[in-house]
């Protein structure tokens, strides 16, 4: 059986912030500092709650995005196609890229963390 027992030492330096920040973080869940820094290096980035929910959300925004544009697909098969019905796409796209591109910006910035 492997010795999981944690024996290396490592010392890091931070400055005033950086360590409050991480004091921050390991107190919101619950863990020492060094629990926390070992969770961390454990995780990839699905792993975080923070960005399972932005996920989670984008997902549904797409969904309802597009359900509407069948229903826009069923109208144009059946000859019922409309210049809103264009309007309607535009739209639902513009919501589409806006939506993702507010989850990069927020995950790529870390500002959800």
């Amino acid at each position: 059986m492997a010795d999981n027992r944690h024996k290396v030492v490592k010392h890091f330096r931070f400055t005033e912030s950086e360590a409050r920040t991480l004091r921050k973080h390991a107190k919101k869940y619950g863990m020492t500092d060094s629990d926390y820094m070992r969770f961390i290096l454990s995780q990839k980035p699905a792993d975080y709650p923070e960005i399972r929910l932005m996920l989670s959300g984008l997902i549904n925004e797409i969904n309802h995005i597009g359900n509407n544009i069948n229903q826009i697909a069923r109208k144009n098969n059946a000859g019922f196609y409309s210049h809103d019905d264009m309007e309607s796409l535009r739209s639902y796209m513009r919501k589409l890229i806006n939506a993702t591109r507010e989850v990069e910006k927020k995950i790529g910035s870390n500002e959800g963390t």
